[in-house]
């Protein structure tokens, strides 16, 4: 099923933002992720250059946004006609309107419906001069689709910054992510968005200021959030605008780039000139197919007999190596070497000697010196009894007696065991 829609309208150099909804394909939408759309030019496989599209799973809506680039002159892609070769190439003509194909899908029932968009670039008066440069750290690409926002962003500049800026508009719209941008370390944060707002009007003062205010923290290449807060801080936090002054700047007309109209442009996207013979103030982009002569191709020669030379040469040190240390060992002499290995073990064989004949003399001097001839006295029989005789005082008893003492200096003399008692002693 294809449905034709009106013509859409966009201005050059200014951000246009065209919604995708379920109403589109005469859906009936329930608020949820049911559809999905994908937007390409009519006859070829993807956008142009400077059309972007994103899908807000906040509001359930996919958005086509961009930036017209001015003096640009557009390929209309025609249909291809059959003839007995079978299809022609397809005819291009040179315009300034072209078409966009839409393709939705329902994810529950799989039912697919195209829709095709007259797209009709209209030329703007005023073209810009000057533009500010902005980076806001707390939204998303998506946040500024909406209108009230980025009127509340404009009124700012054109009542407190810009006041002589009547005509000023968005001129560039990109999410920061897409420009290089880290993801935040909190998903509940805003991945920032890249924008730029652009007038007739030559800077104000006030901005001039700023910017020598901020010129110090462009060695940076982004500043955290709060880290640094300016003088016309408040006019955006009121607002919830947290911008990073790292990134603002004032461009000027001669100081902008040919590619501030894509934030991103693939490899297969080129941009080139028409020939002297067409509109040659013109400019025009299309699809570029890449051909099989025009794509890089290396030689593997070099790799493979540098991996097979190192190889090779290992191994012939290897061997070299093997043969020197093992097949010619016996011929390999040297005094020096065998004396040293030879004293070394003679020494512990030396040292284990003396060890071995110190001990022994030790051993005999100890064992002469030490033995006594040891006799022992007879005790009495009635020893019990001379215990029980032993005077009770303490004094008395802390006096050592000499036997017990020259029993305890040497080591060799015990003292006799009790004597055995019969029951008849009892």
């Amino acid at each position: 099923m294809t449905a034709f829609a009106n013509g859409e309208s966009i201005l050059m150099t200014e951000v246009f933002v065209i919604p995708i909804r379920p109403e589109t394909f005469d859906w009936s939408g329930d608020g949820s992720d049911q559809f999905s759309y994908q937007p390409s030019l009519l006859n070829a496989p993807d956008l142009p250059s400077w059309i972007h599209y994103t899908y807000s799973k906040r509001d359930h809506y996919g958005f086509l946004y961009g930036v017209a680039p001015k003096d640009r002159k557009y390929f209309q892609v025609i249909h291809p006609r059959e003839t007995t070769r079978g299809f022609e190439r397809h005819n291009r003509r040179i315009t300034d309107d072209f078409q966009l194909e839409i393709v939705g899908l329902n994810k529950h029932t799989y039912e697919t419906r195209y829709k095709v968009l007259d797209m009709n670039v209209l030329e703007k008066e005023n073209l810009t001069k000057y533009e500010v440069h902005l980076k806001i750290d707390n939204l998303n690409v998506e946040d500024m689709f909406d209108r009230n926002r980025t009127e509340v962003l404009l009124d700012i500049f054109r009542k407190r910054l810009w006041k002589d800026a009547t005509d000023l508009y968005v001129t560039f719209l990109a999410s920061a992510i897409e420009l290089g941008a880290r993801l935040p370390l909190k998903p509940s944060e805003g991945e920032g968005v890249v924008i730029r707002l652009g007038s007739s009007m030559p800077f104000s003062q006030e901005l001039n200021e700023l910017q020598e205010e901020v010129k110090p923290l462009w060695k940076l290449p982004s500043c955290p959030r709060d880290f640094k807060r300016t003088s016309v801080e408040r006019l955006f936090r009121e607002a919830e605008f947290a911008l990073d002054w790292c990134s603002f700047r004032l461009v000027e007309q001669e100081q902008q780039s040919l590619q501030q109209e894509s934030a991103r442009r693939g490899p297969s996207l080129n941009v080139l000139e028409l020939p002297t013979s067409g509109i040659s103030e013109h400019t025009e982009w299309r699809w570029a197919r890449s051909t099989k002569a025009s794509i890089p191709t290396r030689s593997y020669f070099e790799e493979i007999a540098t991996t097979i030379f190192v190889a090779i040469l290992l191994l012939v040190l290897a061997a070299l190596l093997s043969t020197l240390l093992c097949l010619d060992r016996e011929k390999i002499h040297d005094p020096q070497s065998e004396q040293y290995f030879y004293e070394l073990f003679n020494t512990f064989l030396h040292k284990k000697h003396r060890t071995s004949e110190k001990r022994e003399t030790s051993t005999g001097d100890g064992v002469s010196n030490n033995i006594q001839m040891v006799q022992y006295a007879a005790i009495e029989r009635g020893i019990l009894k001379s215990l029980s005789a032993q005077p009770t005082s303490p004094n008395d008893s802390l006096i050592p007696s000499p036997r017990i003492s020259n029993e305890r200096c040497n080591p060799y003399i015990r003292p006799n065991p009790p004597p055995y008692t019969g029951p008849s002693n009892l």
